[in-house]
This record gives C-alpha cells, sequence and structure tokens, in this order.
C-alpha cells in the first residue's frame, strides 16, 4: 500500500478535484461544442458520476 505525506495527499486531492472539473466539462459542456449530434442525458449523467466521484475520492484524501 502506497503511503503519502500530508504535502502529497493535499497535491493529489487539488489534482483530482480539477480532474472532475474536466470530466464534467468533456462529457457535459462538450456535447453543446459538438453540434452535429444531440443531445445525451447518458453522457451528462456520466460527467456528473465522475465529478461526484473524483472529488468524493479527493476529499477523502485530503481528509485522512
Amino acid at each position: 500500500m502506497i503511503r503519502f505525506d500530508r504535502r502529497q495527499r493535499s497535491a493529489l486531492s487539488e489534482t483530482l478535484r480539477e480532474l472532475a472539473n474536466l470530466a464534467a466539462a468533456a462529457f457535459g459542456l462538450g456535447q453543446f461544442v459538438t453540434g452535429g449530434q444531440p443531445f445525451s442525458p447518458l453522457l451528462m449523467l456520466m460527467g456528473i458520476g465522475f465529478w461526484i466521484a473524483f472529488v468524493g475520492v479527493g476529499l477523502l484524501l485530503e481528509g485522512e
């Protein structure tokens, strides 16, 4: 098992939260950029799910 010190956990947590925003933007807002295809609620839900998962893991790492 990998052991991180406080500074490493903080950096990893921040990176995961930034990745969450990128995933939400890619799955959610990316649909509007590619105007040729219809809106997909499944992709929007996937973006929300990735955001919740990455932010949740990031916050768990920060609170440890």
